[in-house]
């Protein structure tokens, strides 16, 4: 049960910075402050659901490895797993501050 509460913390924390991150994005595009730098599948000026169709689809994969570690009782492998969704939301999490700065410049 732990380890579920664990996954979903995980999984909650990469899917909320990512939100975070097309929030910020899509509030600088609208302020005419930069482009997109990631643009693959989007276009340097990509709406909040492109971005999110992007997204949550990668975010969503590198949860996988936990849950098969979980099916699988491979306690180990299954904290490690964590890492994955972790880091995704630390990347997000890095995209928006980097948005937010710019429209900090801006004013």
């Amino acid at each position: 049960m732990t380890e579920l509460i664990y996954f979903a913390s995980a999984s909650a924390f990469a899917l909320g910075c990512q939100a975070y991150d097309t929030y910020m994005t899509e509030k600088g595009l609208k302020a005419g402050v930069a482009i997109e730098g990631n643009s693959w599948l989007v276009g340097p000026k990509p709406s909040a659901l492109a971005l999110s169709l992007r997204d949550v689809p990668i975010t969503l994969l590198t949860a996988i490895p936990a849950l098969v570690a979980f099916h699988f009782d491979n306690t180990g492998l299954f904290y490690a797993s964590l890492a994955g969704p972790i880091a995704v939301g630390i990347k997000h999490i890095l995209g928006g501050r980097s948005w937010a700065a710019l429209l900090n410049i801006k004013k």
